[in-house]
């Protein structure tokens, strides 16, 4: 098969990840640029001292919220308008910020990796093409190899000049000298980047495994968890939520008396629930959202009803929420205003819902037992593939999707490109009586689950090297 022929696999092979990339460089760029004029106006990121104004002493923390670096004493003052300090510890911010950036490039290099291998092979039938051209006589111009290789022409032109394109954007950054950089002018770059979603290089499945033990954290109701960028925990539980440290030590827990958490996640230091009246005989539902770092309600709208689980999702700056009588996924945008609604003539039961980054939603149907993924920049259906009763979804930083199937009692993964799947019957999962999965999220290499009245549980999740 030539390249050609292959356009529309190539492109759906990179575009995801390379849309990905060219956003982190573009963010890198930028975040360098600014770090820059602000040491050229006078700024300084590189002093040990405390930023307070007045206060010299070591730098002790860093806060997620005003990016400022500082002392214990001065993390116990107000953080703009009242609020508390959201600090991290300084040395522990650097070795996460070091980690997400050998994360980056791992998959940079990857994503080049498969370029550079489809820039080759283009340019060898390309130069074919050429030379089959030179020396083709007058009567075998109308022949159906000729007007074949003339009519390809101009297609594979394109796609050379695409992929080169796409090759220098992602070299771009290749300049920077990193090791230059203080600790906190490191800090200061790679925190403002959205490592939500990694360059989703292809990952062999059979790499990945899951370790024999399966730990239970709490032993009450869960509906759903996701992680913030600080590595704690939110868990949506009856009445609220709570936030919980790497441990599943509970912080804090935000009261929303009288209704239950079925979707919490984070997106732009904001958290986006789905809550639903539990009293007896209410469908009732309503999206709250809570501004950090102290939790505090900032914007709520009332759903259609609906009388039993059901979620939503955020990504690409809408609010996606499964109308599951009417059979279809509103959308809405940040602030509460319905933009369209999204409808497929294969929906029976769409209940559970993800991000998928960098730019889409999940949305699983158990009745008809297919998982979707809708593409949040046009809103239209990217796939679907097979479940067996597909219920909670998952899109993790490789961009693997993981599924529950409740009937078969597995963990069912996908890869990012969709050409493998893979499922782990966990027998220390299931000795926990385990039968509904409706939320995941991943967090330093473990899988941690939501596993309705049973809890909340995690796995490990090793990925070996690549071969």
């Amino acid at each position: 098969m030539g390249v050609a022929e292959e356009w529309e696999e190539v492109e759906h092979k990179n575009s995801e990840q390379m849309s990905q990339l060219k956003r982190q460089v573009s963010s890198l760029t930028d975040a360098l640029s600014k770090m820059t004029t602000n040491k050229a106006k006078g700024g300084s990121s590189s002093s040990a001292d405390c930023q307070t104004d007045g206060c010299n002493r070591p730098i002790d923390w860093y806060c997620r919220y005003c990016k400022g670096f500082i002392c214990t004493r001065c993390s116990k003052k107000p953080c703009g308008d009242e609020a508390q300090h959201q600090s991290e510890d300084f040395e522990e911010m650097y070795k996460l910020c070091t980690n997400k950036y050998k994360e980056y490039l791992d998959g940079k290099n990857s994503a080049v990796s498969g370029l550079t291998q489809q820039q080759k092979k283009l340019q060898e039938e390309l130069a074919s093409d050429i030379k089959r051209m030179s020396d083709v006589t007058p009567e075998q111009l109308a022949s159906p190899e000729i007007i074949k290789i003339t009519a390809d022409l101009p297609r594979k032109q394109k796609l050379l000049q695409d992929i080169s394109k796409q090759l220098t954007e992602a070299e771009a950054f290749q300049s920077v000298d990193i090791k230059s950089m203080s600790q906190q002018e490191f800090i200061t770059v790679f925190d403002k980047l959205d490592f939500d979603g990694y360059v989703f290089a292809v990952t062999d499945l059979d790499r990945i495994t899951l370790g024999e033990k399966c730990e239970v954290i709490s032993d009450k109701k869960c509906y759903d968890l996701d992680v913030i960028p600080s590595g704690q925990i939110l868990i949506g539980k009856k009445d609220g939520f709570d936030i919980c440290d790497k441990n599943g030590k509970v912080l804090r827990s935000v009261k929303v008396n009288g209704f239950s958490i079925t979707t919490v996640q984070y997106y732009k230091s904001k958290i986006y629930t789905l809550a639903k009246d539990y009293t007896k005989d209410s469908k009732k539902r309503k999206v709250m959202v809570f501004e950090m770092p102290n939790y505090t309600e900032s914007a709520s709208w009332s759903l259609p009803d609906f009388g039993y689980i059901s979620m939503l999702a955020v990504n690409n700056d809408k609010v996606y929420v499964v109308d599951c009588d009417a059979k279809k996924v509103k959308v809405y945008s940040l602030t509460g205003k319905q933009i369209s609604d999204f409808s497929h003539s294969g929906f029976i039961d769409p209940i559970y819902m993800s991000s998928c980054p960098p730019d889409g939603v999940l949305v699983t149907d158990w009745q008809t037992g297919l998982v979707y993924k809708i593409n949040c920049m046009n809103d239209q259906l990217a796939w679907e593939f097979k479940v067996n009763e597909p219920r909670g979804v998952f899109c993790d930083k490789l961009g693997n999707i993981w599924v529950w199937a409740r009937k078969s009692k597995e963990l069912v993964l996908r890869s990012s490109d969709g050409k493998q799947t893979k499922s782990f019957s966990h027998p220390e999962l299931l000795k926990t009586g385990v039968d509904f999965i409706t939320g995941f999220s991943m967090s330093e290499g473990e899988l941690w689950l939501a596993a309705y009245s049973k809890g909340v549980m995690r796995i490990e999740m090793n990925v070996a090297p690549a071969k």
